[in-house]
Formats: C-alpha cells, structure tokens, sequence
C-alpha cells in the first residue's frame, strides 16, 4: 500500500524548476542594485557628517584665533595615496605619530605661527619624521589644530584650502580622474574651502565641498548613489 502511494506522487517538472529560477533571478536582479545603492548612499553620508564637522571646527578655530587653517590628509604617494584610477580603499585618518601646534596663533606671511610650541600624539618626545625633526611650526598636523579627529577607518580624503579673501566660492570640479593634490598644513587666511574625495567604486569619483559660508556639502563632481 505505502510502495503504492509513493509511485503515486509527484515531484517538480523542469518548467517549474526554470520557471522559478528565472522568478529568483529576476527578484536577485532588481534586489541587489537597490542594496549596493543603499550601501553606497551609506558610505556617501560620511562626507556630509566630517564636512559639517570641518566646517565647525573651522568656526571655532577662527572665533579664536580670527582665522581660517588649511589641512591636507592625501598624497599622491605612499600608503594613503589618492589613485588617480581604478577605487580607493578604506584609511584611516591619521598616522600612529602626528604632530599638533599648540596656541597661541597668529597669521604672518598666509602662514600659522605657534608661540605654544607643538605636541606629539600620541604624547612622547619629539622624533624625526621622514628625516624631519619637527621643531617649528607647521608641517605638523592641520586637522589636528583645529580638533578635526575622526576614528576607524574611512571611505573618503579630506583636504582644507585656505582663501586669502573670506566667502570663497564652492570650487570647480576637479579635471578628468587625476588625483587631487595635496594642501599643505597650517597656511592661513580669512577663508577656506574643504574637500572630500572617494572613488570607492573604481567608476564614480566623487568630490565633496564646504566652505567658510555653507554649511552643507555640495557634490561638485561624480553622481550621488
């Protein structure tokens, strides 16, 4: 009776087995955009959070001190390297040793002047960087000065120009996918003009900005996820 009861059912035929493959496929296919999308817009907000934290510290710094500081995180060399093609890793934002001036600041020449001397983070004595002592001022850490210390590792560079005239207009977008350059630390003047750049796709280079009168990041150049 059992034996004749198995004989008796049935499994699936190849038509419903493709049939609900290509349900499957087509449901993955329309999922797994919409996800990446997600993630990506995800990753985007990081330049919207630490542009909005540059513009504050850059506030303060400047309600203190009646200035604007440049800061640069990027090279065109060496581990943290921008590239020029193809997608940027994840980074963190400072080295294991950096240098940060202590105040009191004034502006001589478009250039910070610490009479505060400078500290090691973290704290120790002084050492050579890239055969370099580090006994006057500048060159050390220009997000460090003005408080801009973000943890963990991540998606974007950041870099601060500074403007010799305050209300600088959001910059041009950068030309084709060369790597952006570099700002030098602790150049001052009554204006600035902060940047963020990713290409974490490999096909989107994207560049944030914030300056010394907006307060929201503008997309200057790629396409928002």
């Amino acid at each position: 009776m059992n034996i004749n009861r198995l004989k008796n059912k049935r499994g699936f035929t190849l038509i419903e087995l493709l049939i609900v493959i290509a349900i499957i496929g087509i449901l993955a296919a329309i999922a797994i955009p919409t996800y990446l999308s997600y993630v990506n817009r995800a990753k985007d907000s990081e330049a919207s959070t630490n542009l909005g934290a540059i513009f504050t510290d850059e506030t303060a710094f400047n309600a203190t001190n009646s200035m604007y500081i440049s800061a640069g995180q990027i090279s065109n060399s060496g581990a943290n390297a921008f590239p020029a093609t193809g997608a940027s890793g994840t980074h963190p934002m400072y080295a294991t040793t950096y240098y940060v001036d202590t105040p009191p600041f004034t502006c001589a020449a478009g250039a910070l002047e610490t009479y505060g001397g400078y500290t090691k983070e973290p704290a120790g004595s002084p050492v050579a960087v890239n055969g370099t002592t580090f006994t006057t001022p500048g060159k050390t850490a220009g997000f460090g000065d003005i408080g801009f210390l973000p943890k963990g590792m991540l998606y974007f560079y950041y870099g601060v120009n500074y403007s010799a005239t305050a209300n600088t207009a959001v910059p041009a977008a950068i030309t084709g996918t060369t790597a952006p350059t570099v700002p030098a630390d602790d150049l001052c003047g009554a204006g600035y003009e902060a940047e963020a750049w990713t290409n974490f796709t490999g096909s989107n280079l994207q560049v944030f900005a914030v300056n010394d009168y907006t307060t929201t990041a503008t997309l200057i150049q790629g396409t928002a996820y």
